[in-house]
């Protein structure tokens, strides 16, 4: 069901701000038997990205009641909702433009099916040629609808390489193209510090919380490129497609790793739950 402000429509006004300058947030969200996987994750990170961007008076009891007659003909699905700041009174980039509240677009769409063998066996994966910019402090982290960047990746994309990662100018790792990215060395997982750009995942939030709550070690720091030989394994990460490992990047391949298939296998029971 697709709701636009809680009516069903599949279409917004053209002087919608998130389509005149991605003016707002989005998230996507895994429904399983009709419950919203990690929903007070992504409803954290929607609360923040608002402060983010100023968007003032989103009404969350009522988002809340627009997910739940979203869902009222879905079982299993994913839940997109984007938020823009609303419907501009005229055109310019001028805040004060819009006085309207702001637009709640929710969609639903089939959960993606992919090989199971991504995440059993993993996938080979490559840096992209496209790069990160560093974003102003305000930006980075938040999931704005501002993501050309990885639209303009997605062009390196094959069935060889269903992921990619994507550096910063200095190649220093990021993230994957539509995923956040995790090492391994023993037992100590390692993830990149995304304090000037990239999107902060729930399901990278998620992880985090698990491997601490089974005694894990997580160290958050640069990670360049030239070092991927220095860890045992690695893996991708959303909300949509859970996880899937890393067998090889570019030439560097790496071994099935104990810690990752005990850490898919705790996440899979933990979200049957």
């Amino acid at each position: 069901m697709n709701l636009v402000n809680g009516k069903p429509s599949s279409s917004i006004s053209i002087f919608d701000r998130g389509f005149l300058y991605g003016d707002g947030l989005f998230e996507s969200i895994l429904i399983i038997k009709k419950n919203p996987i990690n929903i007070a994750l992504h409803l954290k990170r929607l609360k923040n990205g608002c402060r983010a961007l100023r968007i003032k008076n989103l009404d969350l009891d009522l988002l809340n009641k627009h997910i739940k007659n979203s869902l009222e003909d879905q079982i299993n699905c994913v839940l997109n909702i984007n938020i823009t700041r609303g419907t501009a009174d005229k055109r310019g980039y001028d805040i004060k433009n819009c006085k309207s509240k702001p637009n709640i677009i929710i969609t639903t769409s089939k959960i993606p099916i992919y090989p199971e063998e991504y995440k059993k066996k993993g996938i080979k994966t490559k840096f992209t040629k496209q790069t990160f910019k560093d974003s102003s402090d305000s930006l980075a982290k938040i999931k704005h609808l501002n993501r050309l960047e990885q639209v303009l990746a997605t062009e390196e994309l094959s069935k060889t390489f269903p992921e990619l990662i994507v550096c910063d100018n200095y190649g220093n790792i990021i993230e994957g193209i539509s995923s956040n990215i995790f090492f391994i060395k023993e037992k100590v997982f390692y993830t990149p510090d995304i304090k000037n750009n990239g999107v902060d995942g729930v399901m990278k939030s998620y992880i985090t919380s698990i491997l601490k709550k089974h005694k894990y070690k997580i160290k958050i720091e640069n990670i360049n490129k030239k070092e991927i030989k220095n860890y045992d394994g690695a893996f991708f990460c959303n909300s949509i497609r859970l996880i899937w490992k890393i067998k090889s990047i570019n030439s560097h391949k790496y071994k099935d790793n104990t810690n990752i298939n005990n850490l898919i296998k705790i996440i899979e029971n933990d979200i049957k739950k």
